[in-house]
């Protein structure tokens, strides 16, 4: 394929999205960096946790997403409120988001788990780097000039139920969203539906016998303009130290996944997907790396925890 054609399917895959301004950042390890997509997740492990992950996405294509995440949590008063802290990076083709968000959860007892309901607040650094884009026409208003520092509110809003052997979340992870106007004033404020995507999750464990256990689990969204996309996922868990995993995204990848537990403190993943799309033979799949540890240690061998 030659230069031109390359440009001009960057063009199409990510600049033409990125006018519609804020999307929910995509990981792999979503149950475990679970602040990223509802924020009554907040203190749902326990135990004060600290989670990093990096993820690379379509690796050799130029300009393709590269996201960064921190997220901080612990329950609070008698773990009857939790609280986290978000911070992520992602940068998709010439434009790059930074958001800072807190979550606050409020948490009872109900039944044989804990439900939860959560919300965030934070603000979003939107920057764009349009004149660095090759372009043919020139004079398009749209790439004249970057957008460079704008700052924007956003919040979010979820409920998360959870027992030893399952859960179920609904979130709204940006509830705010924003446009980029190319003839007013840059990034304006939309109240589109379209723009709004609304997230559903939900996971049970079988155990299988001592030493194995099964974890499937779901993420479904919908946004009005792409349609559903869901995440049909499964962990075989071996001795609750390895996790083993294999993913379908509808329309998008095949994902493998290894999580290893050294002790109940430190967890430390790997996924890989595997393209479906029609971008799939212009790159060399994604890779995605996690890195969780737990303090406040206690032990969890008659209780372990699997989401």
């Amino acid at each position: 394929m030659s230069i031109l054609r390359h440009i001009a399917t960057l063009v199409v895959a990510l600049v033409s999205g990125l006018l519609h301004g804020q999307h929910t950042p995509l990981t792999s390890h979503y149950l475990f960096n679970g602040l990223v997509i509802n924020p009554a997740f907040a203190g749902s492990r326990d135990a004060l946790t600290a989670n990093f992950t990096y993820r690379h996405q379509w690796t050799g294509f130029d300009g393709a997403p590269v996201t960064q995440m921190v997220s901080v949590h612990s329950p609070m008063a008698r773990k009857k409120l939790g609280l986290g802290i978000l911070v992520y990076n992602d940068r998709i083709g010439v434009t790059q988001e930074t958001g800072l968000f807190s979550n606050h959860a409020y948490r009872i007892r109900f039944r044989n788990g804990k439900l939860a309901f959560g919300v965030g607040a934070g603000i979003t650094l939107l920057r764009s780097e349009w004149t660095s884009l090759a372009i043919q026409q020139t004079g398009d208003q749209a790439f004249a000039a970057d957008t460079r520092s704008a700052v924007r509110p956003n919040i979010s809003a979820g409920a998360y139920y959870h027992s030893k052997t399952w859960f179920v979340g609904i979130s709204a992870p940006f509830v705010i969203h924003h446009r980029y106007k190319a003839n007013s004033e840059g990034w304006r404020f939309s109240d589109s539906k379209p723009d709004l995507q609304p997230m559903i999750t939900g996971g049970y464990v079988f155990t299988l016998n001592n030493d194995l256990k099964l974890k499937p689990s779901s993420l479904v969204r919908y946004r009005a303009s792409s349609g559903l996309q869901a995440d049909l996922s499964t962990n075989l868990i071996v001795k609750d130290r390895f996790w083993i995993g294999a993913s379908y995204r509808t329309g998008d990848a095949f994902i493998a996944s290894l999580d290893v537990l050294p002790n109940a403190q430190w967890r430390i993943g790997y996924a890989y997907d595997l393209g479906l799309s029609r971008l799939a033979s212009h790159h060399l799949g994604s890779h995605e790396v996690m890195l969780q540890y737990e303090f406040g240690y206690r032990v969890r061998a008659r209780d372990p925890r699997y989401f």
